[in-house]
């Protein structure tokens, strides 16, 4: 890790990188976003080594961003690693702190809470899911923070797969007509089928990625 912080300082030094020294956080994030996916991809294929070497260059996109706003006076790498240290602690009470739990949904419980709580004493409300992720997995995320009354009519599986077999008919009756009755119709279809996948423990995301793979 020093060789990386390194490696950094000599490319925005004086006679470092000219295309490195132009860079802001504003310019570099989208990097950040497409090496996220890149690892991702590496991890589905199941490739130690590619997966090292992905993440090597998430690791290195941290650093050089934490580095810019360095640069900026805003904050460094020891913020960076030190806020991450007491949030993971604080968010897990069971492992250093006395809170027993049962099941590992006791924990996610107990995680969204002591997040909402720390929301509400900042003064913020809660974070809104990044209209950038990939559709997929953007409905997992929206269909898992629906309040219990939003939820009620995405929950239970059996009855999941009935309307799905319904708005599966109504796709096909829309076909026959025009206007927006078929895109949000199959629109529907697609979210119901990321919340059948949730309620199976799955994403969508994942099964998708798994079943191309198969035809490639």
């Amino acid at each position: 890790m020093e060789q990386i912080l390194e490696i950094i300082e000599r490319l925005l030094g004086e006679n470092g990188c000219p295309w490195d020294r132009k860079q802001t956080p504003e310019s570099v994030q989208t990097y950040l976003v497409e090496e996220s996916h890149e690892a991702a991809a590496a991890i589905r294929a199941g490739s130690p080594q590619e997966v090292a070497e992905e993440l090597g260059d998430v690791l290195f996109m941290v650093f050089f961003l934490a580095r810019l706003y360095e640069g900026r006076g805003d904050f460094g790498l020891e913020d960076v690693c030190g806020l991450i240290c007491e949030k993971m602690v604080r968010r897990h009470p069971h492992v250093f702190g006395d809170t027993r739990v049962a099941s590992t949904k006791e924990v996610k419980e107990n995680w969204e809470k002591i997040k909402a709580c720390e929301k509400k004493t900042a003064g913020k409300t809660a974070d809104p899911v990044p209209e950038s992720l990939p559709a997929l997995m953007r409905a997992y995320r929206v269909l898992s923070r629906l309040s219990p009354d939003e939820g009620a009519r995405w929950s239970g599986l059996p009855e999941q797969v009935r309307e799905f077999a319904r708005e599966s008919a109504a796709l096909e009756e829309s076909l026959q007509g025009e206007g927006q009755g078929f895109e949000d119709a199959l629109g529907g279809l697609f979210a119901r089928l990321v919340n059948i996948a949730r309620l199976k423990g799955r994403r969508a995301e994942d099964l998708l990625h798994d079943f191309l793979r198969k035809l490639a």
